[in-house]
């Protein structure tokens, strides 16, 4: 009696195949030309400007322009997580005090209601 050994399908092989030590679960995709992320920073900043719409903040980050981040607003007794979109962004002249800072004028994208009351008095 002659035995046959049956060879497995190559293409199933390669789809179930890894790299030895290559422990990896999920698909990670090559990345083609260029993709930025970023971090979010929790740096104290300094409001210059409030109003209804947005505000002019001293920070010691540069954001970037059109990013939307979350802003930990505290008027007083109130704080308030607020999302903005950066709109512009420019250097402030260092000083003794205050080493390089951005002035950054965000909008307020959806304020909260309490946010809104407090701005109107």
């Amino acid at each position: 009696m002659r035995s046959h050994v049956m060879s497995p399908d190559p293409s199933l092989l390669l789809s179930e195949m890894s790299p030895p030590g290559d422990r990896r679960t999920k698909v990670r995709l090559e990345v083609v030309g260029d993709l930025w992320g970023g971090f979010e920073a929790e740096e104290p900043a300094r409001i210059l400007e409030l109003s209804a719409g947005g505000a002019l903040i001293a920070s010691p980050v540069a954001l970037a322009p059109d990013s939307v981040q979350p802003l930990l607003l505290s008027l007083g007794r109130e704080t308030f997580v607020v999302e903005v979109r950066v709109r512009h962004l420019r250097p402030l002249p260092e000083t003794d005090e205050e080493p390089l800072r951005y002035a950054l004028g965000v909008e307020f994208i959806s304020p909260p209601p309490p946010l809104t009351r407090f701005l109107a008095q």
